[in-house]
């Protein structure tokens, strides 16, 4: 699908594979263990996620219809849920300590694609 960058063109993700049909955002990351530094799964339009037969954390950043970062979940573990987050029109499951490599706060935007 693309990548994830900040408005500035840092590259945050450079690997992003979209859920974007029922089965895609069914299976998700369930029973994968090979996220990788550089990956990432995208959401469209999903606002909440739970980690069921998950088998690594990951981090986690709620999106708004312009990219804008309203919520984050670090290291959010298997067998948790999320809290549905209204302002989010997407989310992007990445691999654990990206929210801290690349010092993401709630309020940049990030580009997709």
């Amino acid at each position: 699908m693309g990548r994830a960058t900040l408005k500035s063109g840092q590259v945050v993700v450079a690997d992003v594979r979209a859920a974007d049909t029922f089965w895609k955002k069914f299976r998700g990351l369930m029973w994968d263990d090979s996220l990788q530094p550089d990956e990432a799964l995208w959401f469209p339009g999903d606002n909440w996620i739970h980690c069921f037969f998950m088998k690594i954390p990951i981090d986690v950043l709620f999106l708004d219809k312009h990219g804008v970062i309203v919520y984050m979940k670090e290291k959010m573990k298997p067998w948790t849920i999320s809290p549905p987050v209204f302002q989010a029109k997407g989310v992007l499951e990445c691999y654990p300590g990206t929210i801290e490599r690349h010092q993401l706060q709630v309020g940049q935007t990030i580009v997709i694609g």
